[in-house]
């Protein structure tokens, strides 16, 4: 019997380890703090610390903002890996 499981799968059994709602929020959270903090403290610091001009603090920050998706995407990867390493896990304990 295949059924579909809530994440959008077919699978033929109804005991597969599933995501959890809290490990999606999770991830989710670790990954807009990743991208979001660093461009905000780049732009706290150049705009009211250093006292640097509008155009060159956005700039600044534009680039912090594109480097820290390229961190997150490769900390996305590394989530995936974890969680898929814990799903075989789950997998070879219940057999």
């Amino acid at each position: 019997m295949v059924d579909k499981s809530d994440d959008g799968h077919f699978d033929s059994h109804h005991d597969s380890p599933t995501i959890t709602t809290r490990g999606i929020f999770t991830a989710s959270t670790l990954l807009a703090l990743t991208i979001s903090v660093p461009a905000i403290v780049v732009t706290m610091v150049m705009y009211y610390i250093l006292k640097m001009s509008l155009s060159l603090t956005l700039l600044a920050s534009l680039i912090t903002l594109f480097l820290a998706m390229g961190f997150g995407f490769k900390l996305s990867k590394e989530l995936e890996k974890i969680q898929q390493k814990h799903k075989n896990q789950d997998d070879n304990d219940r057999k």
